[in-house]
């Protein structure tokens, strides 16, 4: 049966422990990545997502569609059948790519830095058994890890985790967030610079 079918049918039910919700939690665990990440990927705002995953809002057939089409599941999730793949071929190809890709970036701003691995995990309070397995694409680069090295050595984890160029220098994390609200007058200076940008 379609998603579609089974929305019209109301087998998704808003309720507390709705299973759908639960579903999207134990999705984006699997994928690793923050509830920031997950609502950015899939075009939905941080606040929505979270009152989602609370089971205080219903998924819509189009936010169930999104995530689908995002980390190209199995058309048929969230209502699997005992047995069936969650991913499909393409999308756990393109993990392998990706995971290859983050380790290659990590490898090539580290050498231009001149840091050494072992430096580097020490910097960044990672291990360095776990430096070299992401590094040689043997193990997935997770947010997590990524921001470690964000906060550590001021490089995108966006760039490192997906290679987006326009954030890779002075990265807006959390070390800037933290500044932004210690500093009133930094704050006061952005937002007219968002407003002039506005107008």
């Amino acid at each position: 049966m379609s998603i579609k079918k089974r929305v019209e049918n109301k087998e998704i039910e808003h309720s507390p422990d709705n299973t759908v919700c639960e579903t999207i939690v134990l999705l984006r665990n699997r994928l690793q990545l923050s509830k920031a990440d997950f609502a950015k990927r899939i075009g939905y705002s941080l606040a929505h997502l979270r009152r989602v995953e609370k089971g205080e809002s219903l998924p819509t057939m189009e936010m169930i569609e999104s995530i689908i089409k995002e980390f190209q599941l199995n058309p048929t999730w969230p209502f699997l059948d005992e047995g069936e793949d969650l991913f499909t071929e393409t999308s756990r190809l393109q993990a392998d790519e990706v995971s290859s890709s983050a380790g290659s970036r990590l490898v090539q701003w580290r050498k231009g830095k001149g840091i050494q691995q072992k430096e580097l995990a020490a910097i960044a309070g990672i291990s360095l058994p776990n430096l070299v397995e992401v590094e040689f694409g043997r193990r997935r680069m997770t947010t997590r890890f990524a921001k470690k090295i964000e906060d550590a050595c001021d490089i995108s984890a966006s760039w490192l985790l997906y290679g987006d160029e326009q954030s890779k220098e002075k990265p807006c994390g959390d070390k800037m967030i933290d500044f932004l609200r210690k500093t009133p007058e930094a704050r006061k200076l952005v937002w007219e610079m968002m407003e002039c940008e506005n107008d």
